[in-house]
């Protein structure tokens, strides 16, 4: 297995690269220790012990009872962001806007339906930024405050991936030092201003994506046509190191029993261990996810108590039926409640930014490959949507939302048990016959089509299990979760 990130380490890698990146200017503080928590779902401690870290650097000063304060990175600003090694990892860079260009206007347009703006933190600021133009630094509040949207729709997987864009895109640089960007689109962004004053006061979904499409394209050419500016004014232009994009959901929480629970989840829902089966030894686990025999127990523990294993003394653990009774159990754990959640989220996020990359990844299907999936498609037993989702990927060139789709699909690996079941079959029975329906769509040139229905097997998805958790297992905190509409 590969080795797990600490809860410390990724809390304050990302806060250090925040302030090297220039998004938290010297002599600003830093968020409230509080917002750091939510953001991050860690304790207090935690980011107590990230904000000395950062203080031994010399990256903050901490006064009592204020929150840090960054001071001066000039130095390890422009060692790192000076034009040499932005141009090697332009395209690297230029994969993080085309692959956000593609999903945050969705994931926009969703968290905006019924969001007063007008109360979130940073809206008076970034309205102030917009009206005065793009002076240095006065791109931050109109960013900051994307990130209060995405975060106030209730699904924090959005304004994670807003903060990891922030991470890779570089924006320090493009607008504070570098004169060819400032001058095509910051000081010539009256149009885009008034386009975002119009989103936010809108309220039609589709004029609203087709808006924030805009823009992002906008910004993602002018980040283009910069960085070949920069390569043409620059003859020794560094040979490609590559930009290595990285979004881990469950950083923090991706302990080494949670792996194997969830690898085994999988397998037990996709049938590969089915009812009846026992799963392989103790020592075989051990060997095969290369952990003691202690984390195997205790993964093997976890998947009894959620009723789909049984140990029997001498014999071994092996596959039975869904244990409803013990599912009620766990809706008393907070913890299975949060991952229930978490969950369904991971669907709603998928739901938004399946259709943009199926957009994308249909011209690049063969004939041979659309015969082939027809083919494959014919067998009942197979799980058409994870093999379509597969294909999907497969023609995915952009590196940023292969690895997002990746993610988001590992979310919902969890959730197998639920919707794929054997006891599930009528629920699997709709959903390849959706594929199917999409697929046809696809041989038929209808790439709009196809995209739709591959979002509408996850959307159906959503629907159903979102009902079962609230209806049958009583897990009541997620009944508010929105299910996104089309558009």
């Amino acid at each position: 297995m590969n080795p797990q990130e600490t809860k410390f380490t990724f809390v304050y890698n990302e806060i250090k690269q925040c302030i090297l990146e220039g998004q938290i200017l010297p002599g600003n503080a830093l968020p409230s220790s509080r917002l750091y928590c939510e953001q991050f779902h860690v304790s207090r401690y935690t980011i107590n012990r990230v904000f000395n870290a950062l203080r031994k650097e010399g990256l903050v000063d901490i006064q009592p009872r204020l929150a840090p304060i960054v001071v001066s990175t000039i130095d390890a600003y422009d060692s790192s962001n000076t034009v040499f090694e932005i141009l090697k990892q332009k395209e690297g860079i230029l994969q993080v806007y085309q692959t956000f260009a593609l999903i945050l206007p969705s994931l926009m347009v969703f968290a905006l339906q019924g969001c007063d703006v007008e109360v979130l933190p940073h809206y008076k600021q970034a309205m102030k930024a917009l009206r005065l133009g793009y002076a240095a630094g006065g791109w931050r509040p109109p960013s900051k405050l994307g990130y209060d949207i995405l975060r106030i729709g209730g699904n924090s997987l959005f304004s994670e991936l807003y903060s990891t864009f922030g991470l890779y895109n570089k924006f320090t640089f493009f607008a504070e030092v570098c004169p060819y960007f400032s001058t095509h689109f910051l000081q010539e962004s009256v149009s885009a201003t008034n386009v975002i004053m119009d989103i936010l006061k809108g309220d039609e979904p589709l004029t609203r994506y087709n808006q924030l499409s805009n823009v992002y394209q906008r910004l993602t050419d002018t980040i283009q046509n910069t960085l070949n500016y920069l390569s043409e004014t620059n003859p020794k232009c560094p040979a490609q190191t590559g930009l290595k994009f990285s979004w881990n959901p469950m950083r923090g929480q991706d302990y080494y029993y949670s792996k194997i629970i969830d690898d085994l989840n999988l397998k037990i829902g996709l049938g590969e261990y089915s009812v009846g089966m026992f799963l392989p030894y103790e020592k075989q686990l051990a060997k095969q996810y290369d952990v003691s025999i202690s984390t195997v127990r205790k993964a093997l523990s976890e998947l009894e108590q959620r009723g789909f294993v049984k140990t029997l003394n001498g014999k071994g653990t092996i596959v039975i039926k869904p244990d409803d009774t013990k599912l009620h159990q766990l809706a008393l754990n907070s913890g299975y409640v949060e991952k229930a959640q978490r969950y369904l989220h991971a669907l709603q996020l998928m739901v938004l930014i399946i259709r943009p990359a199926a957009l994308v990844a249909a011209p690049r299907f063969s004939r041979e490959e659309l015969d082939e999936l027809a083919d494959k498609f014919t067998s009942s037993d197979s799980i058409h949507l994870a093999d379509i989702l597969e294909s999907i990927m497969k023609h995915t060139t952009l590196e940023p939302l292969y690895v997002i789709l990746s993610k988001t699909n590992h979310l919902l690996e969890w959730g197998h048990h639920f919707a794929y079941y054997p006891s599930k079959k009528h629920t699997l029975s709709h959903l390849n016959k959706q594929v199917i329906l999409a697929l046809e769509q696809l041989r038929e040139g209808n790439a709009d089509s196809f995209a739709d229905g591959i979002a509408d097997c996850y959307r159906y998805n959503l629907v159903l299990m979102k009902k079962r958790m609230v209806e049958k297992y009583k897990f009541h905190n997620v009944a508010n979760i929105r299910v996104p509409e089309k558009y």
